[in-house]
């Protein structure tokens, strides 16, 4: 059986047992995924699928409902529903897996899970879907996504904004090309390149977005330190000319590499024979990093995944991880913000220092990165809650690091356009101030 055959059958028994038992087990989805599925690349298809799914059942329950016509959705089978919603979401949400497949797999799992007859009723609702919203690109009434600004649905006219997007000149594997054609072929008006401590790309990509009619916000993301861990702070619309921050950056680039040697002399010295130059050869042009280690960890047999690479070695507090100290927290906050730069904080829910935003306020941070491929509901209503109180900006991106994340996709997070108006004209302001007090 394919592997995302298997990843569908694990999200509708997840969607299953949150119809079943509630929302409140959201937070045992990523447990429940893996405990059913063999390998990582299978649970996490699975876990993107229903985190994907969950905060758009009310979208998808709304197209489901105006396309029928004698069907009451409540009454409709707890399966047949929820097969409904996990096709919808991927024909209305993920536009890299063609809608053939996406309805031939809901029939399979109609037929398997549920009737025969449900496989016949199954198709006839998906393909009304389609004709309506995905092959002649019906947008809402109201123009909004039904996602509160978070995942883009628009087919024809371009919009919206993917703020969170690396190339292989930090850890991810797409060219700056390759992610330009990419945001063209989803239509999206706005990208953002965060390399990792690197603005290498952003200049070929500008070339690239000047010729297709594409933003491009210059952007950097910088990993900085606050005892006793990593935390990463965007810098939006930098000016990648600064001297300031070109010189950090290439102070930034040298202890990235003597970093890689810390690490591959600790796995060594756990029987781990990984040497600096393999790293080195992986991330090539880019910044080197722990996912070029995790990837050498693979290429020698030592771990499946890179997932497994990071809990077995390379996360925080485990055996090989060191932590980077040359940045702190304060430090990066205040280079980005003296380089012209809007400083927000990276995925928040995934750092987890939420008691730290208050003295990042206090260093200067002005946005907050609230929409983010893990961030559940709950948390995306918290943070925006913090940004409200501490008038800070709402930012969000999909964190695209292309094959070496193949389950997270370019556009997968998106904003909407009058997110990044906010943003521009929060630098705009800040710039305007800067020129003053020269």
């Amino acid at each position: 059986m394919r592997k995302r055959t298997l990843s569908r059958e694990i999200a509708l028994q997840a969607l299953y047992q949150l119809e079943v038992r509630g929302d409140e087990i959201i937070k045992e989805i990523d447990s429940f995924c893996r405990k059913q599925a063999k390998e990582a690349e299978i649970s996490d298809f699975a876990i993107m699928l229903v985190k994907g799914c969950f905060p758009a059942i009310k979208e998808i329950d709304k197209k489901i409902i105006s396309i029928s016509e004698n069907w009451d959705l409540h009454r409709m089978a707890v399966i047949d529903r929820n097969v409904l919603r996990l096709a919808c979401y991927e024909l209305l949400y993920m536009s890299d897996i063609p809608p053939k497949v996406s309805i031939n797999e809901a029939i399979d799992l109609a037929k398997k899970y549920s009737t025969e007859k449900s496989g016949l009723f199954v198709n006839g609702v998906l393909d009304k879907v389609y004709s309506r919203y995905v092959k002649n690109g019906e947008e809402d009434q109201d123009g909004t996504s039904g996602l509160e600004e978070k995942v883009n649905l628009k087919i024809g006219k371009r919009s919206r904004g993917d703020l969170h997007i690396h190339t292989d000149y930090s850890d991810g594997t797409a060219s700056p090309e390759e992610v330009v054609e990419e945001a063209l072929r989803l239509n999206l008006h706005t990208i953002a390149i965060t390399d990792h401590d690197s603005i290498d790309a952003i200049e070929i990509a500008q070339t690239f977005c000047n010729r297709k009619g594409i933003n491009i916000i210059p952007a950097v993301e910088l990993s900085s330190y606050y005892c006793p861990a990593d935390i990463h702070i965007l810098g939006y619309f930098i000016d990648i000319k600064n001297s300031a921050l070109l010189g950090k950056l290439a102070e930034l680039r040298l202890e990235r590499i003597e970093r890689i040697k810390k690490i591959t002399k600790k796995l060594n010295n756990l029987g781990v024979n990984i040497n600096p130059q393999e790293v080195f050869d992986i991330a090539g042009k880019g910044s080197p990093g722990r996912m070029h280690v995790a990837e050498a960890l693979c290429k020698r047999g030592y771990c499946s995944n890179i997932r497994e690479s990071f809990r077995r070695y390379l996360a925080d507090k485990c055996p090989a991880y060191v932590p980077k100290m040359t940045l702190m927290l304060a430090d990066a906050i205040k280079l980005i913000n003296s380089s012209g730069g809007i400083s927000v904080y990276s995925h928040p829910g995934t750092t987890k220092r939420d008691e730290l935003i208050p003295k990042m306020v206090e260093y200067g941070l002005q946005g907050i990165e609230v929409y983010y491929p893990t961030h559940l509901p709950d948390d995306i209503e918290r943070y925006l809650q913090l940004a409200k109180k501490y008038d800070l900006l709402v930012t969000g991106g999909s964190d695209y690091h292309g094959e070496r994340r193949s389950f997270i996709k370019l556009g997968g997070i998106t904003v909407d356009d009058g997110i990044v108006e906010k943003i521009k004209e929060r630098h705009d302001n800040m710039v305007g101030m800067l020129s003053c007090n020269k």
